[in-house]
């Protein structure tokens, strides 16, 4: 059993007693002298738990989580915890965490939402009473808009299979709650009933109200907590293969969802950091605590405020004024930025916030099932995948605008889901890992056929319009697809994960040579996951790449030799032996012939350097017993020429040591050895006549 005296230490005024306490407990189940089974036992150690963070000083945040994360495993855990009021605890608490922390939360949210059949409701009486003792800070317990707590009380959780795996793969899941008044709850409706229609014109009408006013009033998490909206609009993306028009509204649905992803970006940003983030600019924005705490103050004095003044989030209904923007800074500004300094405390006191006001004067605020529409809600890392499971299959449309656009909502999509899902995700054995999973594997499927589709309609069957369609797709479409890749899955796990197409397609951009010229960067990436996954494709590939490279020295070669002054010779002796292993491709035999000269050139030297005259015979060597029958009768014959041009009749006047400076090259042991003992017994009949 755990010491009782212990479990009270964990909510000591001195933090460090309270350290100590909890050390302690930790090191007694380090050591297996305590069990999680004891310790979920204690009621008390629950509460003393969740108070930790209601201290002026929150030492070993992380093993408090850790500790709670292990132990809300148990269905008499997440009882106590669930009787606590912890959900809405931890998640008025998430955004005060550091990121790292919040992924932990997440993982306790997620347990806590899954209860077994056979759990008893909770107490009204007991949670109403822990509530009161969770709530000494309000600092922590200020979030968007205010909940009513007694909707928990009057809730009835449904049976939900208990699951004791921990979501292991995400970086963030879902934003806190906001509850939303009557009136807005009608606008949503509408518009979900709207873009259920029929009517072409009304789905365009309201997809351009969702990009124009919507989206832009309500905060962007709104509309993963209430889905419907967004489960339209991924409806609408499979317009985008029909006639009549209908390809349109698939562009709309297609606007709107990277406009939402804009949104969400700019939300996660600043639930990370509130009293740093904005939209605006200037240095005193609409949006920043300290306009609005101005705006508080007159509207405080003044004895008729306005009725548009006092909403929480004002509707769009009949709405005529300045509004606030959808990144919903206007009230979270002053709710999350008062706790960062002693005036904004001041400021939180002597003006009624926006929470106090839409308590006021809007009266409208009815009872929802929250808990019931927290299941239903889409967390960052689903919405993300929707996203991704919808828009690749259009990337195989025949509309270069609807590529393009669908390109750069997968951009954004891609920038979100860096920052909800980990690698991990390969290694995550729960529930929502596997599934999330199986997903993916199936987006890296279908984006490897659709490059392989792009890439083998390049043709030159195809009209002119149609190849720079096909070609700029394969290139826009690959570099998404590898950046994805580098983005989730590491290189070392590609052998087991990564789809076949996916695979395929990789070994055809990774022998595409204007990507690896234009994205050297990107081509490495590709030739690492290819090196892991098929060891025939990537020697094919290495033998690729060097006879480019050799052909690129052949070149190099070539053109040096043309050019005035003075060369360095050592390093054209460099580029000749590479370009010779590529002659089987380009069989360019005056190579042969510039080749043989710089060898005599270099022997012919005085000051020729010991180096130098070694790296040139080895390549004459080469040529000497070339596998190719044509390279060695040329070498041959080039080496006559030079012979006869040095000993011929016409130099009969000049000095003899001059003369045979020029073949120089020829009389060294190891050449001559070569010319005697293969050159000669070459069976070859023009080689015979030649040596």
């Amino acid at each position: 059993m755990v010491p009782a005296g212990l479990i009270r230490k964990l909510g000591h005024q001195l933090a460090e007693i309270r350290e100590r306490a909890l050390k302690s407990i930790l090191c007694k189940i380090e050591h297996n002298l305590i069990c999680h089974a004891d310790l979920i036992q204690e009621r008390q150690l629950f509460l003393h738990l969740l108070q930790w963070f209601n201290f002026p000083s929150v030492p070993m945040k992380e093993e408090v989580l850790n500790l709670l994360s292990r132990l809300v495993k148990y269905p008499p855990a997440v009882q106590h915890l669930v009787d606590f009021g912890a959900v809405e605890f931890l998640s008025q608490l998430r955004s005060n965490v550091e990121p790292n922390l919040q992924a932990e939360i997440d993982g306790i949210l997620d347990g806590l939402f899954i209860l077994p059949s056979e759990v008893p409701a909770p107490s009204s009486a007991t949670y109403q009473t822990n509530q009161m003792e969770l709530s000494k800070n309000p600092e922590i317990l200020t979030g968007y808009f205010l909940q009513d707590k007694s909707n928990f009380q009057q809730m009835e959780v449904p049976p939900r299979p208990v699951v004791n795996q921990t979501v292991k793969c995400l970086k963030f899941s879902v934003f806190p709650w906001l509850p939303l008044t009557t009136t807005d709850r009608h606008v949503l409706s509408s518009n979900e009933s709207s873009l259920r229609s029929s009517n072409h014109t009304l789905i365009w009408n309201t997809c351009e109200l969702l990009k124009d006013v919507i989206m832009q009033d309500f905060p962007a998490e709104i509309f993963l907590q209430r889905p419907k909206i967004v489960q339209s609009l991924l409806s609408l993306l499979k317009l985008a293969f029909g006639g009549d028009g209908k390809h349109r509204l698939a562009l709309q649905s297609v606007s709107c969802l990277q406009q939402l992803c804009i949104y969400l970006r700019n939300r996660l940003n600043f639930h990370r950091d509130p009293g740093f983030f904005s939209n605006k600019q200037d240095t005193v924005s609409q949006n920043s605590s300290l306009s609005y705490c101005h705006e508080a103050r007159g509207t405080h004095h003044s004895q008729n405020p306005s009725p548009g003044s006092s909403s929480p989030r004002p509707s769009v209904v009949g709405r005529t004024g300045q509004r606030p923007r959808g990144d919903g800074q206007d009230w979270d500004a002053v709710s999350s930025s008062g706790s960062s300094s002693h005036a904004h405390v001041n400021s939180r006191i002597s003006v009624h916030s926006p929470l106090d006001m839409g308590h006021i004067d809007l009266p409208e605020l009815e009872t929802e099932d929250t808990l019931e529409l927290q299941f239903q809600q889409l967390s960052l890392p689903q919405f993300c995948v929707s996203i991704l499971e919808s828009a690749v299959p259009l990337l195989r449309t025949g509309s270069r605008q609807m590529i393009i656009r669908v390109l750069e909502l997968l951009a954004e999509d891609m920038t979100l889901i860096g920052e909800a899902v980990s690698a991990d995700i390969w290694d995550d054995s729960s529930l929502f890992g596997i599934d999330m999973k199986e997903k993916l594997l199936l987006v890296l499927g279908a984006l490897g056929e659709t490059m392989c589709y792009h890439k083998s309609s390049v043709s030159l069957e195809q009209s002119e319009v149609m190849l720079v369609h096909h070609r700029m797709a394969f290139i826009s479409i690959s570099l998404f697809a590898v950046r994805l890749l580098q983005m989730l899955l590491p290189v070392e796990k590609a052998s087991k994960f990564l789809p076949e197409p996916m695979s395929a397609a990789l070994f055809l951009l990774s022998l595409d040579m204007p990507i690896s010229l234009e994205y050297p960067n990107i081509h490495e990436a590709v030739v690492a996951y290819l090196e892991q996954l098929n060891s025939e494709n990537y020697s094919i590939y290495k033998q690729t790449a060097e006879a480019v490279y050799s052909i690129e020295c052949t070149c190099n070669f070539l053109s040096d030799i043309e050019k005035e002054g003075e060369k360095d010779l050592l390093e054209l002796v460099e580029l000749a032996d590479q370009s010779l292993r590529s002659f089987s491709y380009h069989q360019h035999f005056p190579l042969i012939k510039e080749i043989v000269s710089i060898c005599s050139k270099i022997w012919k030297s005085a000051q020729a350097s010991p180096l130098l005259q070694g790296e040139s015979q080895k390549v004459l060597l080469h040529m000497l017993s070339h596998p190719l029958p044509q390279v060695k009768v040329e070498t041959y014959h080039c080496c006559l020429e030079i012979t006869k041009e040095c000993l011929g009749v016409h130099n009969v006047a000049k000095p003899v040591s001059s003369l045979c400076n020029g073949i120089h090259f020829l009389l060294h042991p190891k050449v001559l050895y070569e010319i005697s003992v293969f050159g000669i017994q070459e069976p070859k009949s023009e080689l015979c006549q030649v040596t």
